[in-house]
């Protein structure tokens, strides 16, 4: 009886602990599961967000890239422009060249010329191109240029008013596929363009573009098993339908994560690909050895729920500084900057600001130094942008050596500009000090703005209004500014249609002799007339100089005087000196000087019939100075305009071959007549009979002013007194009347 109570205790006994032990496995391997199934979802998310990422800069670079190409359309159509040279030029004005290969013109006959000066034959897709009037993207194809791989957008216009050609945009696939997120999984994950088809347009590889997905995927799929095909099916499904999702994709080796993004734009899809050793390694090694030790369930169940929640944390925190953290520096990437960005305007925060700041000529820097020391620089500007602004700012790195920075000012905003100026002037990396030039772009945002990129936008707009001046380094965005950036964009946009239809006109204002009151030369002086209104210099010269159209408005303009010059040769006895400004940017042009001499041999004159006026701003720069002397070497007549407004020295005037000196008006405005006092015109004066140069008081307006001169002994006088600025035919009724 004991016995057989023995032995159904025993009984009872493993009966109990089988029971607990497939209990405890039971739950084990469901919690496991359910672990694996929060993994995969995790995963998912986390890729999901990725493949939006990536689709949404693939989508705001096609939309660009379909801009610009409309642009270049709609200003050839405009225009009637009937040269290849011409959309070739607007193609130059209107693109960014980093963009695109080249731009080309397809005619009906297949024969297409390119930008870059080739011929090709695409009789074969003649048909395709001329399909429609919408603008279209080609699957990736090989380049019969260079056999780059390439896409190429397309738009169709009339051609003289008649004919129909089409436009093409070259993109190298190269260009889609610098947009991937290249770091995914440390290069292990993979990324695909695809069309709904399945053709692969891009591949974050480097392999060949053009297989199907779909049939690459059921080459691997077989002995695979039915679910792999069901999935396949529903991702083509989906596809077709135009309807993102995920699924996971086993062989015999490895899982697969795969999430499919749609991108509205194009009727394309961003695939995702990751190995889901990567993802879910360590919670695999659980599963096995779960099954092999169950007599230990419980305590494993303890060990291996911790450690895999860790794991789990641990693999988010991975993907989450995959998609979020900047891994040179280890702040904020751009992702981070537009999340929290987001979440930041959602506080309405009132004294809230938006910077960007980045680094003048950084490149220079990688290349001096290299790219190891620049990446230290970048983590040590992290550093101390993190310290002044404090752990509450969000500082971010968006890209390259630009920072975007959101942050409340408790403070003063100008102290902490100059704050952030002063340690970025000179930062200290491994004992050794770096001279900086930064620029930064101020946004203040306002009460009820939640668009970050709108504000991010206006802060790039400051910024790019202070880039490359060194004598300011920051801008504040405003209003005042909007509108001007506004205006120079609409002056940019027709400043080279505006030349090519002769809307720049040049004015000449008559220099008179003081002692024998005699036309003695005339300054020719730019004036854009559009839509029969006047734009004023002030409006397009400052832009011009620094977009260095200026180089072109310059030669055209001297092209427009010689060719004047050489018509009154003719009609007049006499022609008086015409003098015509020179651009400090255009001075320092290779073939400047060159250029010049050619056109005046071209128009059969000679070049001490022409004077060259150049600011004395300019004057400053030893590079000018040796291109001073070779203009006169070639025998032009040189000035020195804007005289006493800047910093020449005496002993470098007195090296320059300047044979006259331009007194600048605001000086005659100076001048006290009641008390006599001594002013510096005088000294002007007095300097340039010393030096043996000739003087000129240019915005003289009274008969004071004149009796004044003159009792100075200064030479010659332009203003209003004598003469506004005169079209050609006024001028000439001047000289006669002169």
């Amino acid at each position: 009886m004991r016995e057989n109570r023995r032995i159904d205790k025993y009984f009872f006994s493993v009966i109990m602990i089988a029971i607990i032990i497939i209990v405890s496995t039971m739950l084990v391997l469901f919690y496991l599961k359910y672990l694996r199934d929060l993994t995969s979802k995790n995963t998912f998310k986390n890729l999901g967000e990725v493949a939006k990422q990536d689709a949404q800069n693939i989508e705001d670079t096609i939309e660009e890239h379909k801009r610009i190409l409309e642009t270049i359309v709609n200003i050839a159509s405009e225009e009637n422009v009937n040269t290849e040279e011409n959309i070739f030029k607007i193609y130059e004005t209107n693109a960014g060249k980093e963009e695109f290969s080249r731009i080309a013109i397809l005619y009906k006959n297949g024969k297409t010329d390119t930008s870059d000066g080739s011929i090709v034959d695409l009789s074969e897709d003649v048909n395709y191109f001329f399909q429609t009037d919408d603008i279209q993207i080609s699957k990736t194809r090989k380049s019969k240029v260079d056999t780059e791989e390439i896409n190429i957008y397309s738009k169709k216009m009339l051609w003289n008013g008649q004919d129909e050609v089409v436009i093409l945009l070259v993109v190298e696939t190269e260009k889609f596929e610098s947009l991937f997120s290249q770091s995914l999984y440390n290069g292990n994950g993979i990324e695909y363009l695809i069309t709904k088809q399945g053709e692969i347009t891009a591949n974050s590889r480097n392999e060949e573009n053009g297989k199907n997905i779909f049939d690459e995927l059921k080459k691997d799929n077989i002995n695979a098993g039915k679910e792999n095909e069901r999935n396949i099916e529903k991702m083509y499904q989906n596809i077709s339908q135009d309807i993102s999702g995920q699924i996971i994709y086993k062989t015999k080796g490895n899982n697969y994560y795969i999430s499919y993004q749609y991108l509205e734009l194009e009727d394309w899809f961003l695939l995702i690909v990751t190995p889901g050793s990567i993802v879910a390694e360590e919670l695999n090694s659980v599963l096995e050895v779960t099954f092999f030790i169950s007599i230990t369930i419980i305590i494993i169940i303890f060990i291996v729920s911790t450690y895999i929640i860790i794991n789990n944390k641990n693999k988010k925190e991975k993907l989450y500084k995959l998609a979020y953290v900047d891994e040179v520096t280890g702040i904020g990437n751009k992702n981070y900057f537009l999340e929290m960005g987001k979440k930041f305007l959602e506080n309405n925060i009132e004294n809230a600001f938006l910077l960007v700041l980045d680094i003048d000529k950084f490149k220079s820097f990688n290349q001096k130094y290299g790219h190891r020391k620049g990446n230290e620089l970048l983590y040590t500007i992290g550093e101390i942008l993190t310290k002044i602004l404090g752990n509450e700012a969000i500082v971010t790195r968006l890209a390259n050596d630009a920072f975007g920075i959101i942050f409340e000012e408790r403070d003063d905003i100008n102290k902490t500009i100059e704050n952030i100026e002063k340690n970025l002037t000179r930062v200290k990396i491994d004992d050794k000090q770096y001279q900086l030039y930064i620029s930064i772009g101020i946004y203040k945002i306002k009460n009820g703005e939640k668009n970050v990129e709108k504000i991010l936008d206006k802060a790039l707009i400051a910024h790019d209004k202070v880039k490359g001046n060194y004598d300011k380094q920051y801008m504040i965005f405003n209003d005042e500014l909007e509108q001007i950036l506004e205006k120079e964009h609409e002056i940019e946009l027709n400043m080279e249609i505006a030349l090519e239809n002769q809307e720049f006109e040049v004015h000449y204002q008559p220099k008179i002799e003081l002692v024998s009151q005699k036309l003695v030369g005339a300054e020719a002086l730019v004036r854009w007339k559009r839509d029969n209104k006047i734009i004023s210099p002030n409006d397009f010269i400052p832009l011009f100089e620094k977009n260095q159209f200026i180089i072109k408005l310059d030669t055209y303009i001297f092209s427009k005087v010689c060719e004047d010059i050489k018509e009154w040769k003719k009609k007049f006895e006499t022609v008086p000196l015409i003098s015509v400004n020179v651009s400090k940017e255009h001075l320092l042009k290779e073939d400047f000087i060159t250029e010049y001499v050619d056109i005046v041999e071209k128009n059969g004159l000679k070049t001490s019939e022409i004077e060259l006026e150049i600011t004395e701003t300019a004057t400053t720069e030893e590079s000018v100075l040796s291109i001073i002397k070779e203009i006169k070497k070639e025998r032009f007549v040189i000035s020195i305009d804007d005289f006493g407004t800047g910093y020449s020295s005496l002993s470098m005037l007195h090296d320059m071959p300047i044979d006259t000196i331009k007194i600048d008006k605001t000086f005659i405005r100076q001048i006290d007549f009641k008390n006599n006092k001594k002013n510096i015109v005088q000294y002007i004066i007095f300097m340039a009979k010393q030096l043996e140069m000739k003087t000129i008081a240019e915005g003289v307006e009274t008969k004071e002013e004149i009796e004044y001169l003159e009792s100075l002994g200064c030479d010659f006088i332009q203003g209003y007194y004598y003469s506004k600025p005169l079209n050609k035919k006024n001028f000439e009724d001047f000289m006669n009347k002169y």
